[in-house]
């Protein structure tokens, strides 16, 4: 949405400029450049999020729908008056649509870290800031098919009714990382560099963020051509790369990868590993992933064995299991000897 201002012959009423498609050379490269730059990227997390696509799960649906949406607002450059701000306006209501989904797929990764309440404040807001947009797609067609400029006063706030959650979400998913895991990111590299470079492409899409902010409230003016503004376009481009990259919920990607991590907290704390204090903080969030519970008999009565008391030793399992078939087997034996062996014929009918 980077408008070009030309004084109006022909002044309205209600407005003293008449918004066209970009004519200056930098402004119209620039714009190109950002939007060829936007479409790109798209098709090639479209073509990646096909290739590791599940049917059947909601979140990639979503995801899949957000970066099909996102497509189309990223080729108005190639339209002319008196159809640019009709195709302008229509392809920024997908864009709004795929900005909204965006939300809720960053609720449905971080929900499983979220209690209750925090997750129902977090999708209840989420809906209320719908009216907003709402009344900005009423001011895009009303501002570029030169009929009001109500768009100027709205533009300032698309940042407090689209980023707040994903300032949120980053956060959430950076503490929890650190905390419940204990990861570092360095360390997270290492280990994973897909989620690595996930964590880095939500840096990238804050900081682009606080440039639009910046540049629509006119901080930048001076530094780039009029009505043309491209880092929206590439804040987007990183938080879409974000739900491409990992299409899993955060803490199931992050319970798969501590599990696959245990050789290496083995190696780092010894034989106290399991009792360190970033496996105390981990324990809840992979108890569902350690060995199931089990029964053992014992002496005639079964006794079920604890998965607090070695979480995370198989060998302890498996010699359970072994003591307790032999003790089945010895009191099998036992309790034979009680009880004289049966005559041949007996019960056979002989």
């Amino acid at each position: 949405m980077a408008p070009q201002y030309i004084p109006s012959v022909q002044t309205l009423d209600r407005r003293m400029i008449e918004v066209t498609k970009p004519t200056n050379p930098d402004g119209l490269v620039l714009e190109a450049w950002a939007q060829g730059y936007m479409v790109g990227s798209i098709i090639i997390m479209i073509c990646i999020t096909v290739s590791n696509f599940r049917r059947g799960v909601l979140l990639h649906k979503l995801i899949l729908l957000e970066l099909i949406l996102g497509t189309f607002h990223g080729t108005f450059i190639f339209s002319n008056a008196p159809v640019y701000g009709w195709y302008l306006s229509v392809t920024a209501i997908f864009l709004i649509i795929s900005w909204s989904l965006h939300n809720v797929v960053a609720w449905i990764k971080v929900k499983p870290f979220l209690g209750r309440k925090s997750s129902l404040i977090y999708i209840v807001t989420v809906g209320l800031a719908q009216p907003y947009w709402i009344l900005e797609i009423y001011a895009d067609f009303t501002y570029f098919n030169n009929i009001s400029d109500i768009y100027l006063k709205t533009r300032v706030f698309e940042a407090l009714f689209r980023d707040p959650w994903w300032v949120f979400t980053t956060c959430c998913l950076l503490y929890n990382i650190r905390t419940r895991y204990g990861f570092g990111f360095f360390e997270l590299m290492y280990t994973s560099p897909r989620l690595a470079v996930m964590i880095a492409a939500m840096g990238l899409s804050i900081i682009f963020m606080v440039i639009d902010i910046c540049t629509v409230t006119d901080t930048l003016k001076s530094v780039l051509p009029i009505g043309i503004n491209p880092f929206w376009k590439l804040a987007f481009v990183f938080k879409l790369l974000t739900d491409t990259l990992i299409l899993d919920d955060f803490k199931t990607t992050l319970d798969k990868l501590s599990c696959r991590n245990r050789p290496r907290m083995e190696e780092q704390f010894g034989d106290n590993w399991a009792g360190s204090k970033a496996m105390t903080m981990h324990r809840e969030t992979t108890m569902e992933l350690a060995v199931p519970r089990r029964l053992a008999t014992v002496g005639g009565r079964k006794a079920e064995v604890s998965q607090s008391a070695a979480p995370w030793t198989f060998e302890d399992t498996t010699k359970m299991e072994a003591e307790s078939f032999h003790i089945d087997y010895a009191e099998a034996g036992s309790q034979s000897s009680r009880f004289p062996a049966r005559k041949p014929g007996f019960g056979s009918g002989a």
